[in-house]
């Protein structure tokens, strides 16, 4: 008899702990999220009220960590941040071992060069506030890509993949330098390419 009324509480105990609100799923295993509009917020809070930690691009990709209601938490530089599920989707993440490497012909640029706007193809102002740009095709290496440019064998910088070029097409990149004389100097070169 006791046996039977323990079996039927331990039942009852199991059924009401699985209608209990859930909290908020965690991810098992990495599991990547891609933005699906260029400028995507990235708050503090799952709440549209939430600090602006930072902004993503389209296609730009960042590991899932967890969900609350309509939003997702994301790994941004080391942090906890939150963005809303409707502007993402989840994708698979680039294998390290999928890391490509090109052999380039390089040349160099300024913000003020003839023609420049001084603005690069992801809006940066490159005229007010100095960044590691490299001007690249991006059907070969996607815009917001992080990449080492090495010359010969000797590393040279860690760059973004921030702007494009009308002559800038198939392996070639230009890096953008704020000297004049070091663009010059710079000339052409053949480089290797490490998109990380």
């Amino acid at each position: 008899m006791f046996k039977k009324i323990g079996t039927v509480l331990l039942l009852t105990v199991m059924t009401f702990a699985m209608l209990l609100p859930q909290q908020p799923v965690e991810a098992s295993s990495k599991i990547y999220v891609a933005s699906q509009v260029d400028g995507l917020n990235i708050r503090s809070a799952a709440t549209t009220n939430g600090k602006v930690l930072g902004k993503i691009n389209k296609g730009q990709q960042l590991q899932r960590t967890g969900t609350k209601g309509a939003w997702i938490r994301v790994n941004y530089k080391g942090k906890a941040g939150w963005i809303a599920t409707k502007y993402l989707r989840t994708v698979k993440p680039v294998a390290k071992a999928s890391v490509k490497s090109y052999t380039m012909n390089a040349s160099a640029y300024t913000p003020y060069c003839k023609g420049c706007s001084g603005k690069t193809a992801l809006g940066w102002n490159v005229r007010t506030q100095r960044h590691n740009v490299v001007a690249v095709d991006p059907r070969v290496i996607p815009l917001g890509s992080k990449v080492q440019v090495y010359v010969g064998g000797k590393l040279m910088g860690t760059y973004t993949a921030a702007d494009t070029g009308g002559s800038i097409k198939g392996h070639k990149i230009d890096i953008l330098m704020y000297s004049q004389s070091a663009a010059i100097n710079f000339g052409r070169k053949t480089v290797t390419v490490k998109v990380l």
